[in-house]
Protein backbone atom coordinates (compact mmCIF):
# COMPACT_ATOMS: atom_id res chain seq x y z
CA UNK A 1 0.00 0.00 0.00
CA UNK A 2 1.51 3.18 -1.14
CA UNK A 3 2.51 5.79 1.74
CA UNK A 4 0.07 8.77 1.14
CA UNK A 5 1.88 10.98 3.18
CA UNK A 6 5.11 10.63 1.45
CA UNK A 7 3.75 10.57 -1.92
CA UNK A 8 2.23 14.73 -0.60
CA UNK A 9 5.63 15.48 0.35
CA UNK A 10 7.28 14.35 -2.71
CA UNK A 11 4.71 16.45 -4.48
CA UNK A 12 5.58 19.06 -2.54
CA UNK A 13 9.23 18.94 -2.83
CA UNK A 14 8.16 18.82 -6.77
CA UNK A 15 6.16 21.88 -6.40
CA UNK A 16 9.01 24.15 -4.69
CA UNK A 17 11.74 22.43 -7.10
CA UNK A 18 9.13 23.82 -10.29
CA UNK A 19 9.46 27.18 -8.60
CA UNK A 20 12.36 27.33 -7.49
CA UNK A 21 12.93 26.74 -11.36
CA UNK A 22 10.81 29.40 -12.60
CA UNK A 23 12.88 31.71 -10.59
CA UNK A 24 16.57 31.11 -11.50
CA UNK A 25 15.46 30.65 -15.29
CA UNK A 26 14.04 34.10 -15.33
CA UNK A 27 17.47 35.73 -13.05
CA UNK A 28 20.67 36.33 -15.17
CA UNK A 29 23.55 33.68 -14.20
CA UNK A 30 25.12 35.67 -12.22
CA UNK A 31 22.45 36.31 -10.09
CA UNK A 32 21.21 33.36 -9.57
CA UNK A 33 24.84 31.94 -9.02
CA UNK A 34 24.60 34.65 -5.76
CA UNK A 35 21.57 34.07 -4.69
CA UNK A 36 21.89 30.40 -4.54
CA UNK A 37 25.44 30.91 -2.46
CA UNK A 38 23.23 32.74 -0.40
CA UNK A 39 20.52 30.21 0.22
CA UNK A 40 23.06 27.59 0.59
CA UNK A 41 25.03 29.37 3.12
CA UNK A 42 21.53 29.58 4.81
CA UNK A 43 20.72 26.03 4.67
CA UNK A 44 24.15 24.50 5.54
CA UNK A 45 23.54 24.30 9.33
CA UNK A 46 20.00 23.02 8.90
CA UNK A 47 19.58 20.35 6.06
CA UNK A 48 20.93 16.87 6.47
CA UNK A 49 22.59 16.83 3.56
CA UNK A 50 24.88 19.14 3.75
CA UNK A 51 26.17 16.91 6.72
CA UNK A 52 26.34 13.98 4.85
CA UNK A 53 28.71 16.18 2.41
CA UNK A 54 31.11 16.89 5.35
CA UNK A 55 31.08 13.83 6.47
CA UNK A 56 32.29 12.53 2.67
CA UNK A 57 35.04 15.58 2.75
CA UNK A 58 35.95 14.82 6.46
CA UNK A 59 37.33 11.22 5.05
CA UNK A 60 39.24 13.07 2.35
CA UNK A 61 40.85 15.51 4.54
CA UNK A 62 41.34 13.11 6.96
CA UNK A 63 39.99 14.79 9.34
CA UNK A 64 36.59 14.58 11.96
CA UNK A 65 33.64 15.82 10.47
CA UNK A 66 33.38 18.76 12.98
CA UNK A 67 37.07 19.94 12.15
CA UNK A 68 36.80 23.38 11.19
CA UNK A 69 38.61 22.56 7.83
CA UNK A 70 35.88 19.99 7.14
CA UNK A 71 33.29 22.32 7.68
CA UNK A 72 35.19 25.00 5.55
CA UNK A 73 35.33 22.65 2.71
CA UNK A 74 31.63 21.51 3.14
CA UNK A 75 30.52 24.93 2.87
CA UNK A 76 32.44 25.78 -0.43
CA UNK A 77 31.37 22.42 -1.71
CA UNK A 78 27.42 23.35 -0.81
CA UNK A 79 27.73 26.79 -2.61
CA UNK A 80 28.96 24.73 -5.54
CA UNK A 81 26.22 21.98 -5.24
CA UNK A 82 23.48 25.11 -5.24
CA UNK A 83 25.39 26.77 -8.31
CA UNK A 84 24.66 23.44 -9.63
CA UNK A 85 21.28 23.66 -10.01
CA UNK A 86 21.10 26.90 -11.72
CA UNK A 87 23.19 25.32 -14.31
CA UNK A 88 20.53 23.00 -14.25
CA UNK A 89 17.43 25.11 -14.68
CA UNK A 90 19.14 27.27 -16.74
CA UNK A 91 19.83 24.90 -19.47
CA UNK A 92 17.23 25.20 -21.59
CA UNK A 93 17.99 29.12 -22.00
CA UNK A 94 21.97 28.45 -22.65
CA UNK A 95 22.70 28.11 -26.12
CA UNK A 96 26.02 26.08 -26.71
CA UNK A 97 27.69 28.24 -28.22
CA UNK A 98 27.14 31.09 -25.53
CA UNK A 99 27.94 28.54 -22.69
CA UNK A 100 30.84 25.61 -23.87
CA UNK A 101 33.60 27.91 -24.66
CA UNK A 102 34.46 28.54 -21.24
CA UNK A 103 35.24 24.93 -20.74
CA UNK A 104 38.66 23.90 -21.18
CA UNK A 105 38.91 20.28 -22.05
CA UNK A 106 41.86 18.09 -21.46
CA UNK A 107 42.23 14.66 -23.26
CA UNK A 108 38.91 14.53 -25.24
CA UNK A 109 40.71 12.68 -27.70
CA UNK A 110 40.37 9.29 -25.38
CA UNK A 111 36.94 9.34 -25.59
CA UNK A 112 37.08 9.81 -28.86
CA UNK A 113 39.70 6.79 -29.07
CA UNK A 114 37.55 4.79 -27.18
CA UNK A 115 34.59 5.38 -28.57
CA UNK A 116 36.19 4.85 -32.84
CA UNK A 117 36.10 1.11 -31.85
CA UNK A 118 32.77 1.01 -32.21
CA UNK A 119 31.99 -1.45 -29.15
CA UNK A 120 29.98 0.99 -27.04
CA UNK A 121 32.16 2.88 -24.03
CA UNK A 122 31.69 3.70 -20.43
CA UNK A 123 32.34 7.03 -19.16
CA UNK A 124 32.48 6.81 -15.96
CA UNK A 125 32.19 9.90 -13.21
CA UNK A 126 31.38 11.18 -10.02
CA UNK A 127 28.96 14.23 -8.18
CA UNK A 128 32.17 16.46 -8.33
CA UNK A 129 32.60 19.86 -9.74
CA UNK A 130 29.96 21.51 -12.54
CA UNK A 131 28.46 18.21 -13.20
CA UNK A 132 25.89 19.71 -15.55
CA UNK A 133 28.66 21.46 -17.34
CA UNK A 134 29.64 17.93 -18.42
CA UNK A 135 26.55 16.53 -19.09
CA UNK A 136 25.08 18.96 -21.42
CA UNK A 137 28.36 18.95 -22.86
CA UNK A 138 28.21 15.37 -23.28
CA UNK A 139 25.18 15.79 -24.45
CA UNK A 140 25.79 18.60 -27.64
CA UNK A 141 28.97 16.48 -28.42
CA UNK A 142 26.86 14.74 -31.54
CA UNK A 143 28.05 11.56 -29.46
CA UNK A 144 25.92 8.90 -29.19
CA UNK A 145 25.20 9.29 -25.47
CA UNK A 146 22.44 7.69 -22.39
CA UNK A 147 23.02 9.00 -18.67
CA UNK A 148 21.38 6.29 -15.66
CA UNK A 149 19.79 8.78 -13.34
CA UNK A 150 18.91 8.10 -9.96
CA UNK A 151 14.64 7.29 -10.07
CA UNK A 152 13.23 9.90 -7.91
CA UNK A 153 9.32 10.83 -6.80
CA UNK A 154 7.09 12.18 -8.43
CA UNK A 155 7.27 10.52 -11.88
CA UNK A 156 6.71 14.02 -13.02
CA UNK A 157 9.89 15.44 -10.89
CA UNK A 158 11.88 12.58 -12.83
CA UNK A 159 10.63 13.23 -16.31
CA UNK A 160 10.89 17.46 -15.64
CA UNK A 161 14.59 16.42 -14.87
CA UNK A 162 15.41 14.45 -17.50
CA UNK A 163 13.78 17.20 -19.67
CA UNK A 164 16.35 20.01 -18.19
CA UNK A 165 19.34 17.53 -17.97
CA UNK A 166 18.63 16.58 -21.83
CA UNK A 167 18.12 19.95 -23.24
CA UNK A 168 21.21 20.00 -25.42
CA UNK A 169 20.80 16.03 -26.57
CA UNK A 170 21.43 14.02 -23.47
CA UNK A 171 19.37 10.79 -23.31
CA UNK A 172 18.52 9.80 -19.71
CA UNK A 173 16.76 6.32 -18.46
CA UNK A 174 16.08 5.10 -14.63
CA UNK A 175 18.45 3.40 -12.70
CA UNK A 176 15.51 1.36 -11.72
CA UNK A 177 14.22 0.90 -15.46
CA UNK A 178 14.72 -1.92 -17.91
CA UNK A 179 18.16 -2.05 -19.01
CA UNK A 180 17.87 -3.20 -22.67
CA UNK A 181 18.29 0.73 -23.39
CA UNK A 182 21.54 0.41 -21.84
CA UNK A 183 22.71 -2.95 -23.83
CA UNK A 184 21.24 -1.10 -27.01
CA UNK A 185 23.04 2.02 -26.97
CA UNK A 186 26.34 -0.44 -25.87
CA UNK A 187 25.68 -2.56 -29.07
CA UNK A 188 25.24 0.29 -31.28
CA UNK A 189 28.86 1.67 -30.77
CA UNK A 190 27.03 4.23 -27.99
CA UNK A 191 28.51 5.78 -24.86
CA UNK A 192 26.89 5.03 -21.18
CA UNK A 193 27.41 7.59 -18.62
CA UNK A 194 27.76 5.87 -14.77
CA UNK A 195 28.44 7.25 -11.27
CA UNK A 196 31.35 5.79 -9.31
CA UNK A 197 30.43 7.57 -6.00
CA UNK A 198 27.28 6.86 -5.57
CA UNK A 199 25.13 3.75 -5.61
CA UNK A 200 21.55 3.97 -6.96
CA UNK A 201 20.42 0.61 -7.29
CA UNK A 202 21.70 -0.64 -3.98
CA UNK A 203 23.65 -3.37 -5.99
CA UNK A 204 27.14 -1.67 -5.07
CA UNK A 205 30.05 -3.27 -2.59
CA UNK A 206 32.12 -2.32 -0.30
CA UNK A 207 35.45 -1.07 -1.38
CA UNK A 208 38.89 0.70 0.30
CA UNK A 209 38.56 4.52 -0.52
CA UNK A 210 41.29 6.27 0.80
CA UNK A 211 42.02 3.31 3.06
CA UNK A 212 38.75 3.27 4.87
CA UNK A 213 35.95 0.88 3.55
CA UNK A 214 33.23 2.41 1.44
CA UNK A 215 30.20 1.34 -0.08
CA UNK A 216 30.32 2.34 -3.74
CA UNK A 217 28.54 1.73 -7.14
CA UNK A 218 30.45 -1.25 -9.48
CA UNK A 219 27.91 -1.42 -12.43
CA UNK A 220 30.26 0.49 -14.94
CA UNK A 221 33.02 -1.74 -13.92
CA UNK A 222 30.43 -4.71 -14.56
CA UNK A 223 29.01 -4.00 -17.89
CA UNK A 224 33.04 -3.45 -19.16
CA UNK A 225 33.63 -6.43 -17.90
CA UNK A 226 31.20 -8.55 -19.38
CA UNK A 227 31.17 -6.88 -22.86
CA UNK A 228 35.20 -6.12 -23.09
CA UNK A 229 34.57 -2.37 -23.89
CA UNK A 230 36.79 0.14 -21.91
CA UNK A 231 35.87 3.18 -19.01
CA UNK A 232 36.80 6.24 -19.88
CA UNK A 233 37.19 8.35 -16.53
CA UNK A 234 35.83 12.18 -16.93
CA UNK A 235 35.61 14.98 -14.01
CA UNK A 236 34.54 18.56 -14.51
CA UNK A 237 36.14 21.26 -12.00
CA UNK A 238 35.06 24.52 -11.93
CA UNK A 239 38.24 27.65 -12.31
CA UNK A 240 37.12 30.93 -11.12
CA UNK A 241 34.36 31.60 -14.04
CA UNK A 242 34.91 28.42 -16.48
CA UNK A 243 35.21 24.79 -16.41
CA UNK A 244 37.97 22.60 -17.33
CA UNK A 245 36.88 18.97 -18.23
CA UNK A 246 39.63 16.53 -17.43
CA UNK A 247 39.38 12.93 -19.75
CA UNK A 248 41.60 10.16 -18.89
CA UNK A 249 42.77 7.25 -21.23
CA UNK A 250 40.58 4.40 -21.44
CA UNK A 251 40.66 1.34 -18.89
CA UNK A 252 40.57 -2.18 -20.45
CA UNK A 253 39.60 -4.68 -18.41
CA UNK A 254 41.44 -7.34 -18.14
CA UNK A 255 39.31 -10.41 -18.38
CA UNK A 256 35.76 -11.33 -17.55
CA UNK A 257 36.31 -12.32 -14.19
CA UNK A 258 35.07 -10.91 -10.45
CA UNK A 259 38.95 -10.05 -10.40
CA UNK A 260 39.45 -8.31 -13.61
CA UNK A 261 36.15 -6.08 -12.23
CA UNK A 262 37.80 -5.05 -8.45
CA UNK A 263 40.93 -4.18 -10.78
CA UNK A 264 38.70 -1.93 -13.17
CA UNK A 265 37.16 -0.50 -9.96
CA UNK A 266 40.46 0.57 -8.10
CA UNK A 267 42.11 1.87 -11.15
CA UNK A 268 38.84 4.10 -11.74
CA UNK A 269 38.62 5.13 -7.40
CA UNK A 270 42.73 5.65 -7.80
CA UNK A 271 42.17 8.33 -10.70
CA UNK A 272 38.68 10.17 -8.85
CA UNK A 273 41.26 10.04 -5.63
CA UNK A 274 43.70 12.39 -7.21
CA UNK A 275 40.87 14.27 -8.65
CA UNK A 276 39.44 14.77 -4.73
CA UNK A 277 43.05 15.29 -3.53
CA UNK A 278 43.33 18.55 -5.43
CA UNK A 279 40.25 19.80 -5.12
CA UNK A 280 38.39 17.95 -2.35
CA UNK A 281 35.69 21.06 -2.08
CA UNK A 282 34.44 20.42 -5.34
CA UNK A 283 32.87 17.01 -4.12
CA UNK A 284 29.10 17.53 -4.08
CA UNK A 285 27.96 14.37 -2.94
CA UNK A 286 25.75 14.32 -0.23
CA UNK A 287 25.13 10.31 0.52
CA UNK A 288 27.97 9.43 3.07
CA UNK A 289 29.40 6.87 1.37
CA UNK A 290 31.37 5.59 4.49
CA UNK A 291 28.57 4.75 6.97
CA UNK A 292 28.62 1.31 5.54
CA UNK A 293 24.52 -0.21 6.83
CA UNK A 294 25.29 -3.37 8.72
CA UNK A 295 23.26 -5.53 6.30
CA UNK A 296 25.92 -4.45 3.58
CA UNK A 297 29.00 -7.05 4.55
CA UNK A 298 31.88 -8.57 2.15
CA UNK A 299 35.05 -6.48 1.70
CA UNK A 300 36.85 -6.30 -1.49
CA UNK A 301 40.12 -4.82 -1.60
Amino acid sequence: MPDTGSEAVAWMVYGLFRGIGAVAQALPPRLAYDLAARLADFGYPLLPSAAGLRDNLAHVLGTSPEDPAAHQAARRAFRLLWRNYVDLFQAPRRHPSRWFPSIRIEGWEHLEEAWRTGNGVIAASAHYGPLEWGLQFLGASGLPALAVAEPVRPPAMFRYLCRLRGTHGLRLIPADGALREVFRTLQQGGIVALALDRDITGSGRVYSFFGEDAWLPDGYAELAVRRGIPVVPAFARREGEGVRLQIWPPLWPAGKSGEARETLVAQALEIFAGVLQEAPDQWVLTTPIWRIPSQRVGRVD
